[in-house]
């Protein structure tokens, strides 16, 4: 007797449920699930076009495209295209990368250079806008201005996060040009922008970036951290994220811009600010942005001094109650012998525990140690720190040096918590400090003491302090 097929359970027929369901299947697995029916089909593949890591399977679409040397033969292999299936998939798309693929097999010319305009033509001549006339996202990694441009057809009014990373060669007039050519796209209610190059521009900044952030209204993130900060960038009451830079010798007084920034976006959450050029500054000069109380990362990475007291840190620590994350530090070396200004002392890393709120993970300041303390009395301790970073802070290799820091850090820091250093010759800023990969300085004193904290088998360890 043949026993009748199951039938699946009525619960698998409700889209929402087979959504949750259908989500946490691999690309294979959902493959399979777009054949057992229409209802799982169109769940299936709306999930598996969703994120597209590559352009390849939009080209494939269009039916068999040739080559040739040097790329998509787009003049001879232009296919007579099934239309209707080509809008019934490229209407699932929500978000799409270029590049990533690339760098993985090294081949940077995934596109024929020509490949938009002909897409764009395509898509016209079947009266319809859009590429992607439901895309949401776009993650953008290009070397030539070529790559660069092949960015505006998959733009649709329904765009609201792009990301662009430029490598080297794109100059700040071809910048200038595309940023030019994007003002004129709907990019009205984008509400993530990042915009980064591999390196500082010779011949400038952008100047076409100020008009183009003017016709954004809804961004909530910026990161633009080789553009100058200036008031364009600078959305009340909608900005959550801004990193840009700074240059101390510009002439702008960045008190005063930060000052305007508090009033303007008070809601602010996390700011990470690059210096351009070496300067000094101190509280006062930040001071602005304790009227950001929403703070839960500050991060300003510069290559000068910061003086701060004990009055300054507690001011800090009452205004930021949410703050997790803070860096005011380099991660270039300075000369030695470093005095007592150009470094925050050590001993003021108490005043740091005591004061700010158990919600920082993350500390990150360029240490003076020339004099150690005792440890506090009475005790004071990072609760919930998760990360020390020193940058390129200086630590004498005499042992009773490293085991007098011992003596003072072990009861501040959560135990069986190392201390990160930073590579002195690192210039690629492009990174947060606290992103890994971005330190590595070995054969330090700090390393000695890190493994003296982590570890705790301090004799050992300071007994092999002039081998490491």
């Amino acid at each position: 007797m043949i026993e009748k097929p199951r039938e699946a359970h009525r619960v698998l027929s409700i889209i929402e449920v087979l959504i949750q369901i259908l989500r946490s299947l691999r690309k294979p697995d959902l493959a399979a699930a777009a054949l057992v029916c229409r209802t799982w089909s169109d769940v299936a593949l709306d999930l598996l076009w969703e994120e597209l890591e590559s352009v390849h399977p939009i080209m494939a679409l269009l039916g068999p495209i040739s080559q040739q040397v040097g790329g998509w033969d787009w003049d001879h292999g232009f296919p007579s295209g099934d239309w209707a299936r080509f809008a019934s998939y490229v209407k699932r798309v929500r978000s799409l990368s270029y590049g990533s693929a690339s760098e993985r097999d090294g081949n940077s010319d995934q596109i024929s250079y020509h490949a938009p305009a002909k897409w764009h033509s395509y898509v016209s001549s079947n009266d319809e806008r859009y590429l992607l006339p439901q895309i949401r996202k776009i993650d953008w990694n290009c070397f030539n201005y070529s790559q660069l441009e092949m960015i505006f057809p998959f733009v649709s009014p329904k765009i609201k996060d792009i990301r662009i990373r430029t490598r080297w060669g794109v100059s700040s007039t071809v910048l200038d040009r595309f940023l030019r050519a994007l003002r004129r796209l709907p990019t009205s209610g984008v509400r993530v922008l990042h915009f980064k190059h591999d390196i500082v521009p010779k011949d400038g900044v952008p100047e076409e970036m100020k008009y183009l952030l003017e016709s954004m209204d809804d961004l909530e993130e910026l990161r633009v951290p080789y553009h100058l900060m200036e008031p364009a960038m600078f959305k009340p009451s909608r900005l959550r994220v801004l990193e840009a830079s700074h240059d101390l010798e510009s002439g702008i007084d960045f008190n005063a811009l930060l000052s305007q920034l508090a009033d303007t976006c008070p809601l602010l959450e996390n700011l990470r600010i690059m210096f351009l050029m070496d300067g000094n500054i101190n509280f006062s000069v930040i001071r602005p942005l304790t009227r950001c109380p929403k703070l839960r990362s500050l991060d300003m990475e510069y290559h000068g001094t910061f003086d701060l007291n004990v009055a300054e840190i507690h001011e800090m620590g009452r205004a930021w109650r949410e703050l997790e994350v803070l860096h005011i530090a380099s991660r270039r070396v300075y000369n030695w012998p470093v005095g007592p200004g150009p470094a925050v002392p050590i001993s003021l890393l108490a005043a740091f525990a005591e004061f700010f709120s158990p919600k920082l993970r993350k500390l990150g300041l360029y240490i003076n140690t020339q004099d150690i303390p005792a440890p506090p009395d009475p005790p004071v301790s990072f609760p919930n720190l998760e990360v020390l970073y020193v940058g390129t802070s200086r630590l004498d290799s005499d042992k009773a040096k490293v085991a007098k820091a011992f003596a003072f850090l072990s009861g501040l820091l959560p135990k069986e918590m190392g201390i990160i250093t930073s590579d002195r010759w690192s210039w690629n800023r492009q990174l947060s400090v606290f992103d890994p990969g971005s330190w590595g300085w070995g054969g330090t004193s700090w390393n000695v003491l890190s493994r003296m904290l982590s570890q705790g088998e301090t004799e050992d360890i300071l007994a092999g302090l002039g081998t490491v």
